[in-house]
């Protein structure tokens, strides 16, 4: 099953209970190969992406959130922000173009590395979103769980140079909720403030 951007965009909804069928390694590969064509800052890709299949690791994250999707879904996606300067710079950029990138992020301190990598993140659990529901999955993206516990559960415990961007329950979907609605509009143009 291979959606459309626009049909995967229209029908994603968050769901919070999943079949027990498995994801399928070449399914999980294209979700996770196509989440990590996510744009990045200077294409820095200052993000992972963990991929959870273990059950005890999913029950660390479901004690470190009380969501029991988290616990219950076949696969957990955690998107990680790379709060630092990475060390594959040289590897990823080329050395001309990593030593201009490594400079810029020097200068900047650990809360807006923390911030840039973030966004990076988000920008990876956003496409895993989209990606997921082309291939007839089904997720839900969460917050309101505890950091450092999430952090510690895949194995980076203490570290202070990651931070965690989304988690998501990731399966075949259960239930098919309903459209929740959206407010009339949201956009916005040129700007809050005209004189």
């Amino acid at each position: 099953m291979s959606l459309t951007v626009a049909e995967a965009i229209a029908n994603r909804r968050a769901t919070r209970q999943y079949t027990e069928q498995e994801v399928s390694d070449a399914v999980l590969d294209v979700v996770v190969s196509q989440a990590l064509q996510a744009p990045s800052a200077f294409n820095a890709q200052r993000a992972d992406l963990v991929v959870i299949r273990d059950q005890a690791i999913k029950d660390k994250i479901f004690a470190a959130s009380g969501q029991k999707q988290l616990r219950d879904a076949p696969v957990v996606l955690v998107t990680v922000a790379r709060a630092d300067v990475p060390e594959d710079l040289d590897e990823v950029l080329g050395a001309e173009r990593a030593a201009f990138v490594r400079n810029v992020l020097a200068k900047a301190d650990a809360a807006r590395l923390r911030e840039t990598a973030l966004k990076d993140a988000m920008l990876v659990a956003g496409f895993a979103l989209i990606a997921a529901q082309g291939e007839g999955l089904a997720t839900s993206p969460t917050t309101g769980w505890d950091e450092a516990k999430v952090l510690e559960a895949i194995g980076l415990a203490g570290r202070s140079d990651r931070a965690v961007g989304l988690v998501i329950g990731m399966g075949y979907p259960a239930e098919f909720p309903a459209h929740p609605g959206r407010a009339e509009s949201r956009r916005v143009n040129d700007g809050y403030a005209r004189d």
